[in-house]
C-alpha cells in the first residue's frame, strides 16, 4: 500500500465505503477490519492495485521508448 499514490488510496477506500460503514479515520489514514469487508471487497481491491501496477509499467516503458527515439 505504500507504494500507491494518494489519488490511489482515495479510489482503494471509495471501494471499501461501498462494503462497509465500520472504519476508523486517524491522522495518518483509515483503519479497517479485514472482518469487516467481505471477500468481492478485497478481490476488487486487489484488481485495482495490479491494474495501478500495470498501468505504471506501460508508462515507463513508453518514457523509456520515447527518450530512445529522442536520441535518434
Amino acid at each position: 500500500m505504500e507504494k500507491l499514490e494518494p489519488e490511489e488510496h482515495a479510489q482503494l477506500f471509495g471501494i471499501i465505503k461501498r462494503y462497509t460503514e465500520q472504519y476508523t479515520k486517524t491522522q495518518t489514514g483509515v483503519l479497517v477490519s479485514s472482518d469487516n469487508v467481505p471477500d468481492e471487497c478485497l478481490l476488487e481491491m486487489e484488481k485495482m492495485v495490479t491494474f495501478y501496477f500495470d498501468q505504471r509499467k506501460r508508462m515507463d516503458a513508453d518514457t523509456i521508448e520515447r527518450k530512445a527515439l529522442a536520441r535518434k
